[in-house]
């Protein structure tokens, strides 16, 4: 049992000795039906657990046959607790003299990040502040009830209604923002709470679900990014994005004017996101999953919305200023999210640590207080990303000492004005579209 070898059950009874494993033996093991993973050098068979993960089987299946150590870490907040469910599928470990990574990874980066994230730790950055996430959930509350009181106040005319359009795409914005903490479990101690919490704001305030948006977050923060991986860039064959611009090229395909792409962007991209895109996606989820309990929270979104504001626009009237509140969100969630990565690199997976992972899929805009606001903190996605479940107001504190790492590794730590930050989403659309019009013309 001790040699190094395939085992054909788990680890035998408690004291004896693990079975050992090579990286060529483990990097076999990335098939449907057939993933290990590795976590601190202990080797783990996943394959029956992935339907089971709470996070989904596409997220945990998007580590088969690597070193998932530092997303195992960035991902759980409670770790013992996390274990338990580990135990289990524990099957061996890495051979002693086998490096923690697999591939030419630059293992003091991994051990200098973990020394960092427990310096981090040791600060108390992962605990968050509860006025912070009140005062958030309350003045979102104020917008939704100031949007309805001026319509009460002033009547349905154009300037009242589009000042209550304003403010409820607003509202709708920062919503997205504090779904978006809970769903990383960083306000509340227990995982539990934010779950819970989540549900409200994505389904009673926003008429989504909690469990569509996580499955589609994770694996965005999973593997940002990277082709098949993360359903962010994947968007073929309406916008083409980083490496698979040349790849259409080379094969000659053409489902649209690729190169005019940053131009019909405007057309189909912002406006169109959260109104068609999500709204179909999220109600395919929600049917197909059987997520009734997430469908009811969204339906109390849409009765509270009609009620509210039907007696005074009649169903045309409130129908019309649902597509106004959603189209003005659906400007802010494409521009503010994507600013950060679509001008970074996008392609096939290339299996590096983590650190490098993130840094080399994101970047920060600068700081000030209401970018923060606006922003809901992305502005700091480096941050973010890094470390996920660090609630968002001490992502300026760990700042500092992420720029220290990436300086001595010499990592790129990329820092935009916002102006150039937003601009670069509409110049990367070109570029790729650039790339493809010449590989299609030349190959």
């Amino acid at each position: 049992m001790g040699g190094v070898g395939e085992p054909d059950r788990g680890p035998g009874p408690r004291g004896m000795p693990l079975p050992t494993f090579r990286w060529e033996q483990i990097r076999t093991h990335d098939l449907p039906g057939d993933k290990w993973l590795v976590i601190e050098r202990r080797v783990y068979d996943i394959s029956r657990w992935t339907q089971k993960h709470p996070g989904g089987s596409r997220l945990i299946g998007h580590h088969g046959a690597e070193d998932a150590t530092d997303a195992f870490r960035a991902f759980h907040s409670n770790l013992d607790f996390v274990r338990k469910f580990l135990q289990p599928l524990l099957i061996g470990e890495l051979a002693v003299d086998e490096p923690s990574q697999d591939g030419p990874q630059n293992a003091q980066l991994v051990e200098d990040f973990r020394a960092l994230r427990q310096t981090a730790e040791d600060m108390k950055l992962f605990e968050a502040d509860p006025a912070f996430f009140a005062f958030l959930l309350g003045h979102i509350l104020t917008m939704e009830t100031f949007a309805w009181l001026l319509i009460y106040l002033l009547g349905p005319g154009w300037v009242p209604s589009t000042l209550a359009a304003l403010i409820l795409a607003l509202s709708q914005a920062q919503s997205w923002c504090l779904q978006h903490d809970l769903g990383h479990t960083s306000v509340f101690h227990k995982s539990h709470w934010n779950h819970l919490a989540q549900q409200f704001v994505m389904g009673q305030l926003k008429g989504f679900s909690a469990h569509w948006w996580n499955f589609r977050h994770f694996q965005h923060h999973a593997k940002p990014n990277v082709f098949h991986k993360d359903p962010d860039v994947t968007v073929a064959p309406v916008f083409l994005l980083g490496e698979l611009s040349a790849e259409y090229g080379k094969k000659k395909r053409r489902y649209l004017p690729y190169s005019h792409q940053h131009l019909y962007f405007f057309l189909i991209g912002p406006p169109l996101l959260t109104l068609v895109n999500f709204e179909v996606e999220n109600l395919a989820y929600m049917l197909v999953c059987l997520r009734w309990t997430d469908l009811l929270w969204a339906a109390s979104f849409y009765l509270r919305f009609f009620l509210s504001y039907a007696p005074f626009y009649g169903v045309p009237g409130v129908l019309l200023l649902f597509v106004a509140v959603r189209v003005l969100e659906s400007h802010w969630f494409v521009w503010v999210t994507q600013m950060n990565h679509i001008p970074k690199e996008i392609g096939q997976e290339k299996h590096r640590d983590w650190t490098s992972a993130q840094l080399a899929a994101t970047c920060n805009v600068e700081q000030s207080c209401f970018i923060d606001w606006f922003s809901g903190h992305l502005n700091f996605q480096i941050e973010h990303h890094l470390f996920p479940t660090m609630p968002r107001h001490n992502y300026r504190r760990v700042a500092p000492l992420v720029k220290a790492l990436c300086a001595k590794h010499g990592l790129h730590y990329e820092v935009k004005p916002i102006l150039t930050a937003l601009m670069d989403i509409v110049r990367s659309l070109k570029k790729s579209g650039d790339i493809w019009l010449e590989a299609y013309l030349h190959q």
